[in-house]
């Protein structure tokens, strides 16, 4: 395994699909504003702003909860005033939250799976007010701060560096006296790493300082001491690593691409401004984030399933690879299928291309890995490849979870009864 940062995806994973071995540990979804509501944080912050009885319910684990979690991606922060009782001993602690049972509570977590989970089990108990937070702590760490005025007065960490989400990173990197350091290992930052997935660009003027050996008194950094600093990873882990050396070095104003470099260029459409300006070095097909996959299926591009038969056709095992399919897909689960039905297309024509899953989660999941496929396609000439990043499971959770992305659920068939 090439680093920390997949081991931490990949246990954020099994925690978000609550260990994905059976379909039920996979419905939470289902039961949004049935049993309880599920909100998002402007929302939130509304409820919060107006139920002086409110309890605020934080449902991570103890180190999640204060930010010493032995995995550091888990350390986003937390709500002011919230009460933390881990998914794993709130049946012990059900007395202690009986005087909610007819008041409100807004429970919450790192991504609103186990939030979810415990919203459900309260309002089977007869708890009257449930709410459940879309997204949890990584949508509030990914928005910007001009989408949530709330999260000044609600959101703490104990953290030394910041976490800046894309929109607000851009606007960091516009500010050219700035500094942007990547810790990415010099193929990925190079684009020449033997996982083509991982060959994504980096942002421009960055400078590679790799995670490995990553030494803030070296005098390439030294002389960044009193500026503005943001850290970036593929992910995010190394990144925060880095990070808090450079804080306890004594660099003043230090901040982390939260999510990673990953989840910025997809937050941005691959014509957009933000990715001619500020993205470098990117490859000839596009990484495509939920938004701009859900516009090019509306568009009606070709839209391309790599997986297995037994996938596109919910009959795999695993049953968690059961996602159902995109809109209007085809399945190829070959390349050479997909490069028979290409061969009479205009070398313009707009494709989709998807699996199940993201990079890091197919080292554990399995999977085909389309990123090679794709760089095939665009040296034969396509110059309209698009790769669902994070792939299919990407969909399916931002249609939950991610404000503003509620129609990805337009894109999704045959998904219902899966998450």
């Amino acid at each position: 395994m090439r680093s920390n940062t997949i081991a931490m995806k990949l246990a954020l994973f099994a925690v978000l699909l609550g260990v994905a071995s059976t379909t039920t540990a996979q419905q939470s979804q289902l039961y949004d504003n049935t049993t309880y509501k599920a909100i998002y944080f402007k929302t939130a912050c509304d409820l919060i702003a107006k139920t002086p009885d409110l309890l605020l319910l934080d449902v991570r684990s103890p180190g999640e909860y204060a930010d010493t979690s032995r995995f550091i991606a888990s350390r986003i922060g937390r709500l002011k005033g919230a009460v933390n009782i881990s998914i794993d001993s709130v049946k012990i602690h059900y007395n202690d939250l009986l005087p909610y049972k007819n008041k409100p509570i807004l429970v919450y977590c790192s991504h609103s799976m186990r939030s979810r989970r415990v919203s459900k089990f309260l309002a089977d108990s007869g708890f009257t007010q449930v709410y459940s937070l879309n997204g949890g702590m990584t949508e509030i760490s990914r928005e910007p701060n001009a989408a949530f005025p709330c999260r000044s007065s609600l959101y703490t960490t104990n953290v030394p560096y910041r976490l800046m989400g894309p929109e607000d990173a851009a606007n960091f990197i516009k500010n050219r006296s700035n500094v942007i350091i990547d810790v990415r290992p010099p193929a990925q930052f190079n684009g020449t790493d033997t996982i083509e997935a991982n060959n994504i660009g980096r942002i421009t003027n960055a400078v590679n300082v790799p995670a490995e050996g990553f030494d803030p008194a070296s005098p390439g950094l030294e002389k960044y001491k009193d500026k503005p600093i943001l850290v970036y990873d593929l992910y995010t882990d190394r990144a925060m690593t880095a990070a808090a050396k450079l804080k306890a070095a004594g660099f003043k104003d230090v901040a982390v691409l939260f999510d990673g470099f990953d989840t910025f260029l997809l937050s941005f459409s691959s014509s957009s401004a933000t990715r001619r300006q500020f993205v470098t070095a990117a490859p000839a097909w596009s990484p495509t984030g939920v938004r701009e996959a859900i516009d090019l299926i509306n568009q009606s591009a070709i839209v391309a399933d790599v997986r297995p038969i037994e996938e596109f056709g919910n009959k795999a095992t695993p049953t968690y690879h059961n996602l159902g399919h995109l809109k209007n897909a085809v399945n190829f689960p070959t390349a050479a299928k997909l490069e028979e039905y290409l061969k009479d297309k205009p070398k313009n024509t707009p494709v989709l291309v998807y699996a199940g899953f993201s990079a890091a989660n197919r080292q554990i999941n399995g999977g085909p890995d389309p990123a090679p496929l794709c760089k095939k396609l665009a040296a034969e000439g396509f110059t309209n490849i698009h790769l669902l990043y994070d792939g299919l499971y990407s969909v399916v959770w931002a249609s939950a979870n991610v404000d503003g992305q509620q129609d990805a659920k337009s894109i999704l068939v045959d998904h219902e009864g899966l998450y």
